[in-house]
């Protein structure tokens, strides 16, 4: 049921996504990026991005968030976006800054940088920094004015996606089994990568004001009553975490939909992903504790 396939994209992504685990690390804002050691950590690590495409791929289906907060970095590489040098202002403003200087650099200046078509790589397990070449030969090619703007282009590409291609690869391995290369082609044309991070990782803040405005009540007039009164109250002064562990317990997600409470996906009984609002309904015990039926959005709550 939906419900069990959303409490299995939780647990599922919450082990994958641990830093311990090794597949990611944490970039800027908290959100995750692979890894580019992550071999080290897992001996079939590629096989663990081409599952995660595939889960990624099935959530987009079904327009059910996960709660892996996937950083927009990773994201415009792996949906298939064309990497610019004008990237990296988003990605990457510190280098973007210091790198852009070299647009307004005579050919006298770019000789003294010593430029050549090389960028440093940290490895992890020397811990070290070594060149790799941007492109074959790129080694022994300088940097002059006649060939910066492909060395910037070359160098974004490289930040944005040269030490994870093996991972970045893997990933859309796995979403391609859901989204061939034309719906991605046109997913880029109508969304931008702030988009997808939205529809793939939901929102996360819990609204608790398009919650309540977004639910029904069975029977209707249970809406008047002091015990959802108290839910709400409740509700309002939960920390976030606190939010997202009850709408799990309610859901099986931890995060709203992109597009808000109104648009929760549930079992209506059709083969295809349909609208489930979130429901409040009287349970018949009084004084026993909430239960839930996730694959319906359903919390019951006895009356107190």
């Amino acid at each position: 049921g939906d419900g069990l396939r959303r409490a299995w994209f939780s647990e599922v992504t919450k082990e994958m996504g641990d830093r311990d685990f090794g597949l990611f690390s944490t970039a800027g804002e908290q959100t995750l990026q692979p890894n580019p050691n992550s071999a080290a950590y897992q001996s079939d690590h590629l096989a663990h991005f081409a599952l995660l495409g595939r889960i990624a791929g099935l959530a987009l289906y079904h327009q059910e968030p996960l709660d892996l907060p996937f950083s927009p970095a990773f994201l415009y590489v792996a949906f298939g976006y064309d990497i610019a040098f004008d990237d990296l202002a988003t990605f990457a403003p510190d280098v973007y800054s210091s790198l852009k200087k070299l647009l307004a650099m005579s050919a006298d200046e770019l000789e003294t940088m010593c430029l050549n078509f090389e960028a440093l790589v940290y490895e992890d397990s020397s811990k070290r920094r070594r060149a790799t070449e941007l492109k074959p030969g790129g080694a022994d090619e300088p940097v002059t004015v006649a060939n910066v703007k492909e060395y910037l282009r070359l160098y974004a590409r490289h930040r944005l996606l040269g030490a994870i291609e093996p991972q970045v690869r893997a990933f859309r391995a796995g979403l391609g089994v859901f989204f061939k290369e034309e719906i991605l082609s046109n997913l880029r044309t109508c969304c931008s990568v702030a988009e997808i991070q939205l529809l793939l990782c939901g929102a996360a803040a819990i609204d608790v004001d398009d919650w309540k405005g977004s639910t029904l009540y069975d029977p209707p007039e249970y809406e008047r009553s002091s015990t959802v009164t108290w839910l709400w109250k409740a509700v309002r002064e939960m920390t976030l975490e606190e939010r997202a562990q009850l709408l799990f317990f309610a859901t099986g997600s931890t995060r709203p939909p992109a597009t808000g409470f109104a648009h929760l996906m549930g079992y209506s009984g059709e083969n295809l992903p349909s609208e489930q609002p979130f429901t409040v309904t009287r349970a018949a015990a009084a004084g026993r504790l909430p239960t839930a039926s996730t694959c319906f959005n359903q919390l019951y709550l006895p009356e107190f």
